[in-house]
């Protein structure tokens, strides 16, 4: 079988008076083809919205994400990623595309943060590509928080005490910049939480309940590029961080 060659993503101004970037590139070889992605003005939005297309070679749309970025703002916001039912969790690995994607628009830019709100049933795909917790609404905290308190899995008996201690502090408290403290507090009893399912991949036996604000930093990409680099090379994507 000969050697296939990993093509490099092309990089253009999304308009010649500005710095905003759009790349494109072409994944050679995947289970349902040749693919290509393309990142480009959302024309039913306003300036600041993208949409970034995952298409087969006959032109066939098989996943894409919505997202928003300013000009001359060093972040971004999604706002939807979707894949064709079909081709969900069946080793297409489409949604990795669509977020390696992202990831090149991030460097490219100069973003140093991206913004989601994930949905609960993509919390772990979102946090398989190091999004982390970022939760500031004092409900969504509360919720999410039942997750990690009510899991009665032994292995993750400690984190669940933690949940029933980070909840006693909450009714107690009479402070707001302490209620926003105890936010920091479940960001990283959440990523604790996330992590360690992720670890013993058990995503199924440890659903969420409730969406989640999640982001994704430059800095956290630039301390995992090994891990993104070799997911570049498994899509036989010339780019490297």
């Amino acid at each position: 079988m000969p050697k296939i060659t990993p093509v490099k993503p092309f990089i253009r101004l999304y308009k010649p008076d500005e710095t905003r970037k759009l790349c494109s590139f072409i994944v050679p070889e995947n289970k349902a083809g040749e693919l290509s992605i393309n990142v480009k003005e959302d024309i039913s939005g306003p300036d600041y919205k993208f949409l970034t297309e995952l298409k087969n070679k006959s032109g066939q749309i098989l996943g894409f994400e919505n997202y928003s970025h300013f000009n001359n703002t060093d972040y971004m916001t999604g706002l939807l990623i979707n894949v064709t039912p079909k081709y969900r969790r069946k080793n297409y690995f489409f949604g990795e595309i669509l977020r390696l994607a992202s990831i090149i628009q991030m460097l490219e830019n100069n973003i140093n943060i991206f913004f989601i709100k994930s949905k609960d049933t993509a919390i772990y795909f979102h946090a398989k590509y190091k999004f982390e917790p970022s939760i500031k609404s004092f409900s969504e905290r509360d919720k999410l928080l039942e997750t990690v308190v009510n899991d009665t899995s032994p292995d993750f008996k400690a984190l669940s005490l933690k949940g029933v201690n980070l909840i006693q502090k909450i009714n107690k408290c009479t402070s707001f910049k302490e209620q926003r403290h105890l936010c920091e507090e479940t960001n990283k009893l959440l990523t604790e939480y996330i992590n360690l399912v992720l670890s013993e991949q058990k995503q199924k036996d440890h659903k969420f309940n409730w969406p989640m604000d999640m982001v994704l930093k430059k800095d956290t990409i630039l301390k995992n590029k090994n891990y993104f680099n070799n997911l570049f090379v498994k899509h036989n994507i010339n780019y490297k961080i």
